[in-house]
């Protein structure tokens, strides 16, 4: 199926109409990307500043021998059921712009590869951490951090389908009526052209050759 303005114009017979538009579309895309792209570029430094810039203070908290390395790391009772909720939630809420710009930047159909790039940007940062002494390289930053950057992709791509429903039901707004405008008079003079030439004494009279010859066979 054709997109909304497809559909639409090729009713009305003019789809250059409708390449031009999304020529136009395609153009100014790639122009928002490019600012898109420095505000992504920009967080994505922040971030890094963040969790593993040089920091004057030790992180509150224990860190097993390897961090994320460490496979006991990742079954210890201690890494699921210690910390606060608040950094619990700080961890969900960093990562959640990082999904965003990430699902933004990426080709709309591929939107697991910004997942995964939220994944990706979340495990450099905490191997990073592993050898710092003043940072925690924790299993449960990695679940979160992981979680945000899901959540914040999620929020595009149901955007984008609300969005492409908008679009759907606007352009069957326009389509129908049209379609009503060219149907039903062409429906309506169907329908009452057996009771026009019934009631149409034109419709009714002789032809000019069949009445002569009907006038020469009484004679």
């Amino acid at each position: 199926m054709g997109s909304p303005c497809a559909e639409i114009h090729r009713h009305r017979g003019n789809p250059a109409r409708c390449q031009s538009a999304r020529s136009k579309w395609v153009e100014n895309r790639g122009m928002n990307r490019r600012p898109l792209g420095l505000v992504a570029a920009a967080y994505a430094a922040a971030v890094l500043w963040a969790t593993i810039g040089p920091a004057p203070w030790r992180t509150a908290g224990h860190q097993l021998e390897g961090g994320i390395l460490n496979p006991d790391a990742w079954t210890a009772p201690v890494t699921w059921t210690t910390g606060y909720l608040s950094e619990i939630a700080f961890n969900v809420a960093i990562f959640l712009p990082v999904g965003v710009l990430a699902a933004l930047l990426i080709p709309r159909r591929r939107w697991v590869l910004a997942m995964l790039a939220g994944f990706a940007f979340t495990v450099v940062i905490e191997l990073v951490q592993v050898p710092e002494p003043t940072r925690i390289s924790d299993p449960r930053d990695l679940v979160m951090n992981t979680a945000g950057a899901v959540l914040g992709v999620l929020v595009v791509v149901l955007a984008r389908g609300v969005r492409r429903a908008g679009l759907v039901a606007a352009a069957l707004v326009e389509l129908v009526p049209e379609r009503l405008v060219e149907l039903v008079p062409e429906r309506l003079a169907d329908a009452a052209a057996p009771v026009v030439a019934r009631h149409d004494p034109v419709a009714h009279a002789p032809e000019p050759a069949l009445a002569a010859a009907q006038v020469d066979r009484a004679a």
